[in-house]
C-alpha cells in the first residue's frame, strides 16, 4: 500500500488513466472504500487523495529527512477519483491516493482481528497508533510530549484504539521555513493551527486516525459541531503551541491539568 513503492497496489492505482480499471486485493479494496466514505462523510476535511499536494509540500521520500523543495500545486479533488465495486477499482477523475496513517491503521486492525481469535487480551502498537482489547484489566497507554518526550498522560482502555499526530516529528525545512505533513483536506495546503499535538481515542483505529487529522483543521466550536457529530464516541487530548492541554468529547471541552 506504500506510495513509495512503484510496484505497490496503490502506485498501480495512481497510474491509471480515467476510464481504466484494475482489480486489487480485498483488504485494499475495503480500505479504499472506507477511506472514500470518510472523505465524503467529513466534507473533505479528511482526504486520502492528497498525494500530489503532499509531494508539492516537499514530502516526496520516505521519512526521516530534514530538507526538501516545495512548489505550488493545484487544489485537491472535490469528488472521489475512484469507484470501487468489489475488488475492481475504476478511475473516474483526477487525484492520487496517499493512504498515510489510515493505511497503517488498517494493517494494525487486520493483525488485531487475527490475534483476537486466539487471545482474550492484547495490544498492538504501530508507529504510535495503538489497538487494545482485554477481558480483564485495562491497558495503560502512555502519551508523551512531542518535544520533550516526557510522559504527560495515561489513557486506560479495555477495548478501543488510540492515535496521535503532531507537527514535530514529520517536519522538514524548505527555504528556511518549517513544513509538516498535516494537510488541510479541502485546500491541500499544510494546516495553520495553534495545535501542536492531538491524541484521539475511539472504538476503532480508523476513527481515531481520522479524528486526529480533522482536529488540526477545526476550531474548538467546529470540533463540537462537526467532529463529535461524526464520531460521537471519540475523545481528544489536545496540546497547543502555548503549552495548554485540553480534553474534549461530545458536549465537553475543558482545560486538562493531568
Amino acid at each position: 500500500w506504500s506510495r513509495f513503492d512503484d510496484q505497490s497496489e496503490v502506485s498501480r492505482l495512481n497510474r491509471l488513466r480515467i476510464g481504466d480499471m484494475i482489480s486489487v486485493s480485498l483488504p485494499l479494496a475495503r480500505l479504499l472504500a472506507r477511506a472514500t466514505r470518510y472523505f465524503e462523510q467529513t466534507e473533505h476535511y479528511f482526504s486520502p487523495f492528497l498525494l500530489a499536494q503532499q509531494q508539492a509540500n516537499g514530502y516526496r521520500q520516505s521519512f526521516p529527512f530534514t530538507q526538501a523543495i516545495a512548489y505550488e500545486e493545484t487544489a485537491p479533488p472535490e469528488i472521489a477519483p475512484f469507484i470501487i465495486e468489489g475488488c475492481d477499482v475504476t478511475r473516474v477523475g483526477g487525484g492520487f491516493i496517499d493512504l498515510g496513517g489510515i493505511g497503517k491503521g488498517a494493517a494494525a486492525m487486520i493483525a488485531a482481528q487475527r490475534l483476537r481469535k486466539s487471545w482474550n487480551r492484547g495490544l498492538i502498537e504501530a508507529g504510535g497508533d495503538v489497538i487494545v482489547w482485554s477481558d480483564e484489566e485495562p491497558w495503560n497507554i502512555t502519551i508523551t510530549h512531542p518535544e520533550t518526550e516526557q510522559r504527560v498522560a495515561d489513557v486506560q482502555l479495555r477495548q478501543g484504539a488510540v492515535a496521535t499526530s503532531n507537527r514535530v516529528y514529520r517536519s522538514w525545512k524548505t527555504d528556511g521555513q518549517t513544513h509538516h505533513h498535516l494537510l488541510d483536506g479541502r485546500t491541500g495546503r499544510p494546516t495553520k493551527s495553534p495545535i501542536l499535538q492531538v491524541t484521539a481515542s475511539a472504538p476503532q483505529l480508523y476513527e481515531a486516525e481520522v479524528m486526529t487529522k480533522l482536529a488540526f483543521q477545526m476550531t474548538e466550536t467546529e470540533r463540537q459541531e462537526k467532529l463529535f457529530r461524526w464520531f460521537p464516541k471519540g475523545r481528544l487530548l489536545i496540546l497547543d503551541t502555548a503549552g495548554e492541554w485540553r480534553s474534549e468529547q461530545k458536549g465537553v471541552s475543558e482545560t486538562w491539568t493531568g
